[in-house]
């Protein structure tokens, strides 16, 4: 009868034991799912913020802080610094914080500290879509000058006014994406078919769409989701003899001013302007037009 006493005793003895450490397993595996479920979330906020603040990087630091800012609320979180490099062309965003414990508090441990940091920069885009079906040989632009974005009747070189086949040939082809931008992608290196003669209607038609949709945007205030900014593959040139290919060396962004017209001699006009745009980062030569990714 002793024997069995003590041996029960033991046994109850070794189950509180047994337990003791269930619990605490319970309590680590729990508190660790809550830590990486709060440092994820963290992260992720962070990365979005220096991904919006690196797209308004040109708009100076005061509006990349507070993009970077909107981002990070946006997605329920808070950022203790936003550090706008001007000169790198990058933002970084960071946050410390504490993440309260649940059963772990059984052991005396209330919280646990993360921290997360993210940096997103800007770099010469290699590949995008949403480009007007114009192109524009390569050299080096200057912000806020006039460019002539295509040309006139008799000045066209051998049959090519600036024009490009993206997607097809035709005129309601050329219409259709010089209004809302062509849909497939297009990259560095790529060689893409010129359309060939004036399209005098169609591109009238399709400018004053872009003019009257844009009309209380500004050249400072123009983002890329304004009717009003051009996205224009550059190329190397010169342009070939007739219908034929130019090779694709960059891309590069204006702002629409206008349309001059008079006597069949048309010019699409626009500013140049740096812009960051969604789309692939490579090493291409810049012109101006940015693709934006993250760099931690």
């Amino acid at each position: 009868m002793h024997s069995w006493r003590e041996d029960t005793g033991n046994i109850a003895v070794f189950t509180a034991l047994a337990m003791v450490v269930l619990l605490s397993a319970i309590a680590l595996v729990t508190d660790i799912g809550v830590v990486f479920f709060e440092q994820t979330k963290l992260a992720n906020a962070l990365d979005a913020g220096a991904l919006a603040g690196a797209q308004q990087l040109f708009a100076g630091t005061n509006v990349a802080q507070a993009a970077a800012l909107s981002y990070v609320v946006q997605n329920h979180e808070q950022a203790d610094n936003v550090v706008v490099n001007l000169a790198a062309g990058s933002v970084t965003v960071s946050r410390t914080q504490f993440v309260p414990l649940y059963f772990a508090r059984v052991f005396g441990d209330t919280k646990a500290t993360i921290a997360a940091s993210s940096t997103a920069s800007v770099g010469a885009l290699q590949q995008g879509t949403g480009f007007v079906p114009l192109a524009v040989e390569q050299q080096n632009f200057s912000y806020g000058k006039s460019y002539a974005l295509s040309q006139g009747a008799g000045e066209g070189s051998t049959g090519n006014y600036g024009f490009l086949a993206l997607g097809g040939n035709g005129a309601s082809t050329l219409e259709q994406n010089l209004m809302c931008g062509y849909g497939g992608t297009i990259a560095v290196g790529d060689s893409l078919p010129t359309e060939t003669g004036v399209m005098d209607g169609p591109v009238r038609t399709a400018i004053l769409y872009r003019l009257q949709q844009g009309v209380n945007d500004t050249f400072q205030t123009a983002t890329e989701t304004s009717p009003r900014m051009m996205l224009l593959p550059v190329i190397a040139g010169p342009w070939p003899n007739g219908k034929g290919t130019v090779t694709v060396v960059g891309f590069a962004a204006f702002y629409l001013d206008g349309l001059t017209y008079s006597g069949g001699h048309q010019q699409i006009l626009g500013r140049f302007k740096q812009l960051v745009v969604p789309g692939i980062v490579g090493s291409s030569t810049e012109f101006g037009l940015y693709g934006v990714h993250l760099t931690h």
